[in-house]
């Protein structure tokens, strides 16, 4: 049976090195995938990456188990993106890289799936750049409630702990966040038909 998180950080606090390894090769992908969101450069996020790796092992006693290790150590990553951000002096934006997986608005998939006709594939790739591009323009604390909750499957408890607000904060934030998403869409296929018409003769015709 496999160890959980929390096992595995109680086998470490008793300075068992292989269960960090296994903490590291659990979660490594999913953590490089946060930060490459965060920061929208590759080589910073897997910087990134190995320094909240090297504060888990650093801090590990201090981790009592009151929340899931995942949200402590989201927690972390968050506060080292941001942190680096700001020293930068630069927000973060969201890639739309091969690193992505998009889950917005509920989906267990991703949107584009290879099985798919190719004019569907094309139509999926097409909304998934226009998601994260809408991703992109919302203020930070919207942004990083969205992408904790639809790109990495975390509970309210669990985004609330991770940024350091109530629940109820980070649920109104996700609202905003989604609601703002969805006006960007919709501004975006309004310009989408304006540009399906074009100029023939002096007469605008539907393409």
């Amino acid at each position: 049976m496999e160890k959980s998180d929390e096992t595995l950080m109680c086998e470490l606090q008793r300075d068992n090195l292989s269960a960090f390894d296994i903490l590291v090769k659990r979660w490594e992908k999913p953590l490089l995938n946060y930060c490459y969101q965060m920061v929208n450069d590759l080589e910073l996020a897997e910087d990134l990456r190995q320094e909240v790796f090297l504060r888990i092992y650093r801090s590990a006693k201090t981790f009592r188990g009151m929340s899931q290790f995942s949200t402590w150590m989201y927690r972390i990553a968050t506060n080292l993106c941001l942190d680096t951000l700001a020293k930068r002096g630069y927000q973060a934006e969201i890639p739309t890289g091969d690193y992505l997986t998009s889950e917005f608005e509920g989906s267990d998939d991703k949107l584009t799936d290879p099985s798919d006709p190719p004019e569907a594939v094309a139509i999926n790739r097409e909304m998934e750049s226009r998601v994260h591009a809408a991703l992109a323009d919302l203020p930070e604390e919207l942004r990083m409630v969205v992408m904790l909750r639809h790109y990495h499957g975390m509970k309210f408890q669990e985004i609330a702990e991770s940024l350091g607000c109530p629940i109820t904060t980070a649920q109104s934030r996700l609202a905003a966040g989604t609601e703002r998403i969805k006006q960007i869409l919709l501004r975006q296929e309004e310009i989408i038909n304006v540009q399906r018409f074009t100029q023939k003769g002096g007469v605008y015709v539907r393409l």
